[in-house]
């Protein structure tokens, strides 16, 4: 058995082997349920592993129910329950098998396996190492070679909103551009001709939304709770370095 649970999951890679998302307030999925039967599974087995924690935004109506990711392997499951959990420790962490009927395939989009993104308002990254700010540039960047460029809103939003973000990731960020970056989401939502620009928005709109306390915190703490901006947590390093000189 030891071999096998090796084999899916490198112990030692700092990315969890596991992950389920985590209920908000307003959940109705049965996420802690499902985490209880994985962590009691996983001890039974002996194989000394660690439920991870997905980043979650959720309007609370779970479009895809409770959410099991593989952050080592880059896919997710949807809609598992209680005995499927079962399933997914003896059948995917012991022998390796992917559970095709839980496989969440998107073959519309061709972003990240690590990311599972729809319209309804709902984000999830595979683990809780992802920064919510890179993110919402990443499907920015994605987007930015399909614009036709014909409509205003969506031409000059699009740059403007990756800028900004970009200014956030390097340390730069000001409180405005949070003002600024709700604007441009704004009048790109609202665009007449265009639901390009609407589509292209509707990512950052959403991070905004679920996660706006890590745009807060790069821009009025300088620090970026995932520890993924470079700038940012080297200004940390020096600014402790400076503190400790004093």
């Amino acid at each position: 058995m030891e071999p096998q649970i090796q084999n899916f999951c490198r112990t030692d890679e700092q990315r969890p082997c596991v992950t389920i998302c985590a209920g908000s307030a307003d959940c109705t999925c049965d996420c802690e349920k499902v985490r209880k039967v994985l962590e009691e599974e996983i001890a039974a087995r002996n194989l000394g592993l660690t439920v991870g924690t997905m980043k979650v935004g959720c309007n609370g109506d779970c479009p895809h129910g409770v959410l099991v990711g593989f952050p080592q392997k880059g896919f997710f499951y949807e809609q598992v329950d209680t005995k499927q959990a079962r399933e997914v420790v003896s059948g995917t962490l012991v022998q390796g098998h992917i559970l095709f009927d839980l496989l969440h395939i998107d073959p519309l989009k061709a972003t990240s396996g690590k990311i599972l993104y729809d319209r309804s308002g709902f984000i999830a990254t595979i683990d809780d190492s992802f920064c919510m700010i890179q993110v919402a540039k990443y499907f920015l960047d994605f987007e930015k070679d399909v614009s036709c460029g014909k409509c205003v809103p969506c031409r000059v939003g699009s740059v403007e909103l990756r800028e900004i973000l970009q200014r956030i990731i390097q340390g730069k960020g000001e409180p405005e551009d949070l003002q600024q970056l709700d604007l441009v989401c704004r009048v790109m939502q609202d665009a007449p001709y265009c639901d390009f620009a609407r589509t292209t928005s509707d990512p950052v709109v959403t991070i905004l939304k679920h996660f706006r306390s890590e745009f807060e915190k790069h821009i009025d703490q300088g620090v970026c709770p995932a520890g993924e901006c470079e700038a940012l947590g080297k200004e940390a390093e020096e600014k402790e370095i400076e503190e400790g000189g004093e």
